[in-house]
């Protein structure tokens, strides 16, 4: 029996909270384990929660008091970085969803989005490290092209001509194992090369491996 993907939502409407945890409660891989109003209730929480019973994945509103979700992604980062963050939001926007990402969120979604779309989000976040849809991609190519002068990483002339190819895998949402049967490497090998390139980009997730290859044109 596959082990259960533990679930945090925090939003400061009760309506919504109970409503999202009730629709994916019907889903019996997913497991509703924490709940919070806040940023500063959730830290509350996980302060006085084993390490082991972490969420794997926090759905988390921008908009609330006390601690919003921009200062709560940044937060977790630091704190606690296994957990991938899912952003929700009533905006669409192209450069909120850009901040974000490169605040370290690993998905964006609009509070309206089918639930069938949000179980597919916890789901890439948690094997492929992120989730990106059309609107997305768009808001961070554009995001790029409007921030030149954001962290500047190490020349792409250090990479070779099959890291740039497993590069552009990632930036096709393709698991280490998709990778690797395309390749027809082992997941070992390719994860030696996922390492190689996070040296050096300078990435720290597979978040920045995105922004990294789109900031140097790497994608096909």
């Amino acid at each position: 029996m596959k082990s259960k993907k533990r679930i945090a939502l925090v939003d400061d409407h009760d309506l919504f909270r109970k409503g999202m945890g009730s629709l994916l409660k019907e889903f019996e891989e997913i497991d509703i384990s924490m709940e919070a109003v806040n940023g500063k209730d959730l830290f509350h929480q996980l302060t006085n929660l084993s390490p082991t019973k972490h969420p794997h994945v926090i759905l988390l509103d921008i908009q609330m008091p006390e601690m919003d979700g921009i200062e709560t992604t940044m937060q977790l980062k630091k704190k606690y970085p296994a957990i991938k963050i899912i952003m929700l939001t009533m905006h669409n926007e192209e450069q909120l969803i850009y901040s974000l990402m490169e605040k370290g969120a690993n998905g964006f979604l609009e509070k309206n989005t089918d639930i069938e779309v949000v179980v597919d989000a916890i789901y890439s976040v948690i094997e492929k490290g992120y989730y990106f849809n059309d609107y997305i991609s768009k808001a961070m190519v554009k995001g790029v092209s409007n921030h030149k002068k954001m962290i500047r990483f190490n020349t792409v002339n250090a990479l070779t001509d099959r890291e740039i190819v497993v590069i552009r895998l990632i930036c096709q949402q393709k698991t280490i194992k998709e990778i690797a049967e395309e390749l027809s490497l082992s997941p070992r090998t390719i994860d030696s090369y996922r390492e190689n390139i996070f040296l050096k980009t300078g990435a720290k997730n597979m978040v920045g491996i995105v922004f990294y290859a789109i900031e140097h044109n790497l994608l096909e």
